[in-house]
């Protein structure tokens, strides 16, 4: 693309780049007062918006961007400075959300069931100054890695990325539902090799004693169709299609509701179909070791643990459990209106 500087100030484009992605990001939060240092998600940007947006970056530019780069460019500025240096992506399950200070707490982020981080902006946004937050995505996301089976395996490879660059004094273990039983097993592998995370932090994650059958393919299909696509499509029916055929007609109805771009392509939506049967066998076949440590489990006025779950995890952490009253939902508990409260508890533990 051809470059076109221009003499500018108080948050308007600086160049041709900096024109395009401004356009595109007004048009799809439909607010023509945005500035090239306004946060997507802070101007209401979600997770398929976001989608959307990169499919639109893809056809205007030819360059073609994954979906965690919203999280760390998420200001025409930053995404513009990806696009002129030459975008490279070396694949890694860690996503940084947020910059904090060098050597201060490092909140790491697990990927829930479906595998996105993308669910933590709010509490990244939440959490004080000087806090990094990372996300930790599932690598099965990214067509270059492979799926992880276990979450022996997901934790292995997260705590092995993060170890690249912080030390384990650092790091606070967060994981929403599905992500707190990877973030455990991180801290249980740490405390075997004789190191200890700053703290643990499980957004109402539910353990049980009782076998669980595996997850029929239908109320996985819901999951992924209607609750993250809200696309209200008969589960029942899609089970019972051929993947090829399931695929068509999710990105049909996806693609004519405007919830997912045009060339989103069924690539895409495959590894998005397919993660969630992985992970959810990964959680089905878990056992639980035990942590010497301390864990802090934050709890909704309308949770998904129960009592069983707290008697569980008090038996397994020898250093306590300490249970935080938020307000919300299982479903609604990083979401803006709730998220602050999420990220009090994070930064009061560093108190």
């Amino acid at each position: 693309m051809t470059q076109t500087t221009t003499a500018v100030r108080d948050g308007r484009p600086r160049d041709a780049i900096e024109l395009v992605l401004l356009r595109i990001w007004r048009d799809h939060l439909r607010n023509p007062a945005l500035g090239v240092d306004d946060d997507y998600f802070s101007h209401g940007g979600t997770s398929l918006q976001a989608v959307r947006t990169l499919s639109e970056i893809r056809r205007r530019t030819g360059v073609s961007l994954p979906l965690p780069v919203m999280a760390r460019a998420g200001s025409v500025t930053a995404m513009a400075r990806l696009l002129r240096e030459g975008f490279t992506d070396t694949p890694t399950p860690v996503v940084p959300i947020r910059p904090g200070d060098p050597g201060g707490p490092v909140v790491a982020c697990v990927h829930p069931l479906g595998g996105s981080v993308l669910w933590y902006r709010h509490l990244a946004d939440a959490l004080p100054p000087g806090h990094t937050c990372l996300g930790l995505q599932a690598r099965a996301l990214d067509p270059r890695m492979q799926p992880d089976h276990t979450i022996g395996e997901m934790a292995a490879a997260y705590r092995a990325e993060l170890a690249r660059t912080y030390r384990p004094e650092q790091l606070v273990l967060v994981g929403y539902s599905f992500g707190g039983l990877v973030a455990y097993e991180m801290a249980s592998r740490m405390a075997d090799d004789g190191e200890r995370p700053a703290a643990v932090v499980l957004l109402d994650t539910a353990v049980t004693r009782r076998a669980q059958p595996p997850a029929s393919r239908a109320r996985l299909l819901w999951s992924l169709v209607n609750h993250n696509l809200g696309l209200d499509l008969p589960a029942d029916e899609l089970a019972g299609l051929s993947p090829e055929a399931m695929c068509t007609r999710i990105l049909d109805e996806g693609t004519a509701r405007g919830v997912l771009p045009p060339g989103f392509g069924a690539d895409r939506l495959r590894r998005l179909v397919e993660i969630y049967p992985i992970n959810a066998e990964a959680e089905r076949v878990y056992r639980l070791p035990s942590y010497p440590g301390s864990l802090e489990l934050v709890r909704p006025q309308e949770p998904r643990v129960d009592e069983e779950s707290l008697e569980i995890w008090s038996e397994r952490c020898r250093g306590g459990v300490r249970v935080h009253r938020v307000p919300g939902s299982h479903l609604d508990l990083l979401a803006p209106a709730h998220a602050p409260a999420v990220a009090e508890v994070i930064a009061g533990l560093r108190a």
